[in-house]
């Protein structure tokens, strides 16, 4: 079982334009203004597609600033690997910034899916779940008791993946199940408590997603969507294992995640490539690796690979 998908050429290292490009965010006094520059060319191109990005900044840091120590789990510290500089914030994930900015980026990564198709941010959010949902849908058999979404952010997905098995389970009669939303980051998860306005999270877990403290088996799904481009491989596998400990037999992982075999990534113009790979330290070790590999030797079975837009893929599996 491999995935032969030959990694982009401006996230090879070793050649060519991937060569050039890693020498150039390799030098300090070209870091700090190549991050400045991606975060106004994010912020500006969000805001003109109708993404409110710095008012609502403000509003989530307002409202969930006084939320950020009760979401916290005293004494966890941060693998090493989560304290380093992540899209374009020299703090990475553990700032306030992240964490109040994390909703307009990822509905700004919807747009850019389709750029040719006329959505608001809310219809194209709603199109990218819809697709992830609906590749999901037949691995799932019976009712669904608890569900943990794996490096949840600020719960986008883990609220989009209630709401949808909240509907399934109405729809069949059947309970609807209990979701937890899990980070290693206390701001993301003080955000998602803020915009989980019905409360229908049972739980948001501060803890790593390697090693949540949940029991063995006591899960009939687990969501991980767009963090193993975030992961060194090492830790990859580390977060797969732990999938599968906490997984029943039977029970169904989804993961989503940048598609290798897109064409849209392959060619990206060395620009914009020199400012993706300047915010992402991972991302040359996520297309690296042999994904459906990975989950074989995690336990994993009956793997679904599918494209849910031009540049991701949704792999669903079994335990």
């Amino acid at each position: 079982m491999t995935d032969a998908t030959p990694t982009p050429r401006w996230a090879d290292s070793s050649r060519g334009l991937g060569r050039v490009i890693e020498r150039l965010i390799g030098i300090g006094l070209l870091r700090r203004p190549l991050f400045f520059q991606a975060r106004q060319l994010i912020i500006r191109t969000a805001e003109r597609n109708g993404i409110p990005w710095r008012k609502r900044r403000r509003e989530l840091r307002m409202a969930a600033e006084p939320l950020v120590l009760s979401s916290a789990t005293p004494g966890l510290r941060p693998p090493d690997y989560y304290r380093v500089r992540f899209h374009a914030y020299e703090q990475g994930n553990l700032c306030w910034q992240a964490a109040a900015e994390a909703e307009q980026a990822t509905d700004a990564m919807a747009l850019r899916v389709w750029p040719e198709a006329e959505l608001s941010p809310i219809e194209a959010q709603s199109r990218l779940r819809d697709a992830i949902h609906t590749a999901l849908e037949p691995l799932l058999q019976g009712p669904l008791r608890r569900v943990l979404d794996l490096g949840c952010s600020v719960g986008v997905s883990t609220l989009a993946l209630a709401h949808w098995l909240n509907r399934r389970a109405d729809q069949n009669g059947l309970p609807r199940p209990e979701v937890v939303g899990l980070d290693l980051s206390p701001d993301m998860l003080a955000v998602a408590r803020v915009r989980d306005e019905g409360r229908i999270i049972s739980e948001w877990r501060h803890a790593a997603a390697e090693n949540t403290g949940l029991e063995a088996g006591s899960l009939d799904l687990i969501s991980l969507q767009f963090v193993c481009h975030e992961l060194p491989q090492q830790a990859t596998h580390a977060v797969l294992a732990e999938a599968a400990r906490l997984l029943r037999p039977g029970g169904a992982l989804v993961m989503v995640d940048q598609d290798p075999a897109s064409s849209v990534l392959q060619r990206l113009p060395a620009a914009v490539a020199t400012l993706l790979k300047s915010t992402e330290p991972y991302i040359e070790d996520y297309f690296r690796l042999d994904m459906p590999a990975a989950l074989d030797r995690a336990g994993f079975q009956d793997l679904q690979v599918s494209a849910c837009d031009p540049r991701h893929r949704v792999i669903a599996c079994l335990r």
